[in-house]
């Protein structure tokens, strides 16, 4: 793996992740946040993370590349803030410090640094994110995550600003979450990316609400934007949502629901989504899982079937999918038509659970296996170690007549081109 010579400005960035670290460790709890605060109806509480995630790469052999192996190392302090005024008024903030070694390994990372990354919101009016340095191997970034305004009155609650989305019930797949899916194999799931919008929600009872979202795309302009209407109710004791709108120049519609299956302790979920392509290009989304935990200490089982309309159905159109804007332009990056998501987790002792996920792309066919170890260090502070195993057939590559030529690559699988990926992931929590 490559090692780099560490500029002044980048030890100074390692150097405020340490000190973010030492704090943690000083100040153990299982809280999230301090309430530093509290006169009537007005509070402040305080929290903050931080996490660090080594990840290594060995790639398949590629011409002209005699590196195969790379590593990466990335690096989250987040401080958030929690204000709460009069008249049911509250704001939010979410102010993080990134990092990143050796980001950038195109074009070996033809898909598979995606495995264990961050979820990116689809709908940002504005970056609100400014670089500290950047160099060709490093690169240091602040951002505001979260920034948002709450005002709460009768049976109306309205969101202005950065704040996190969450729709859907899907586990691996959420076809019905437009704004910031998480990727079927993201290992952290603790924090969505925040999204800028105006959120209206109307409760029409305990169990029904009708929320309207608008989502501003970059410079707010109308054809990278979203507006949708979700209804969600309780009937039967399942959950279940409708939703359509517009997702910048698509139309769309859908729903998605979850609940016990009877009183068999098996838990079942869907979700079903159309896109009304401008070009005429229209595609469905569907998601159909269940999940079912043993009682004690038995494992915890998950299976779910996802299908992409928009897919390919065979290895030669892959390439051909790699330039499909219906593709490139959802939050999560999938190139198939079929899939089926299998997981399992079984707890070893009270402080260590093992997981094992597998991803199956059903036409390639192909499959990347993801087992793993959690193990939480202390009250604040974990520990997630695993490996990412591809199963199927690598790519190829044509060498060109001429020296000055590019090698064409033919893409014949899916999670063929994917990576063998070790990850090690720290959290840490102080208060």
């Amino acid at each position: 793996m490559r090692a780099h010579a560490r500029r002044p400005r980048e030890s100074a960035a390692l150097l405020f992740f340490g000190l973010a670290l030492v704090s943690a460790l000083r100040n153990p709890s299982p809280l999230p946040a301090r309430e530093l605060y509290q006169q009537g109806e007005t509070s402040l509480a305080l929290g903050a993370t931080y996490k660090n995630l080594f990840l290594g790469n060995r790639f398949y052999e590629i011409p002209g590349e005699e590196d195969r192996v790379f590593s990466t190392d990335y690096q989250r302090a987040r401080l958030m803030a929690d204000a709460r005024f009069p008249f049911r008024t509250s704001v939010e903030v979410h102010y993080q410090h990134l990092t990143f070694l050796d980001f950038e390994q195109a074009p070996l990372s033809l898909l598979g640094t995606r495995t264990v990354g961050d979820t990116g919101s689809a709908f940002r009016y504005t970056a609100l994110a400014w670089d500290l340095e950047e160099t060709s191997d490093f690169l240091w970034r602040h951002e505001l995550d979260r920034l948002s305004l709450s005002v709460a009155w009768k049976k109306l609650d309205f969101i202005f600003g950065r704040q996190a989305i969450t729709w859907g019930t899907g586990r691996f797949w959420q076809p019905t979450d437009l704004f910031s899916p998480f990727g079927p194999l993201q290992i952290d799931r603790e924090f969505k990316a925040g999204t800028d919008a105006a959120s209206l929600s109307l409760a029409l009872g305990g169990f029904t609400e009708t929320r309207i979202v608008w989502a501003f795309g970059r410079d707010g302009d109308p054809d990278r934007s979203a507006g949708l209407v979700r209804f969600k109710t309780l009937w039967w004791n399942y959950d279940f949502s409708l939703l359509a709108g517009r997702v910048r120049t698509d139309e769309v519609a859908g729903g998605d629901f979850a609940g016990d299956l009877a009183e068999t302790g098996i838990g079942i979920h869907g979700e079903a989504l159309f896109n009304k392509v401008r070009d005429g290009s229209d595609y469905g989304q569907i998601v159909a899982g269940a999940d079912y935990r043993f009682p004690g200490k038995g494992p915890y089982l998950l299976g779910e079937y996802y299908y992409f309309g928009a897919g390919t159905t065979d290895g030669p159109g892959l390439v051909r999918a790699l330039q499909d804007e219906r593709i490139l332009s959802r939050g999560t990056f999938q190139l198939g038509r079929h899939y089926l998501g299998l997981g399992a987790t079984y707890e070893i002792f009270p402080i260590l659970a093992g997981m094992f996920n597998v991803l199956v792309n059903l036409t390639d066919p192909s499959a990347v296996l993801n087992p793993g170890l959690d193990y939480s260090v202390a009250d604040n502070a974990s520990a997630t170690l695993g490996v990412t195993i591809p199963v199927g057939e690598t790519p190829t590559f044509a060498l060109p007549s001429s020296a000055l030529g590019v090698p064409q690559v033919g893409l014949n699988s899916e999670f063929g081109t994917y990576p063998y990926s070790f990850y090690l992931e720290v959290k840490l929590y102080v208060q």
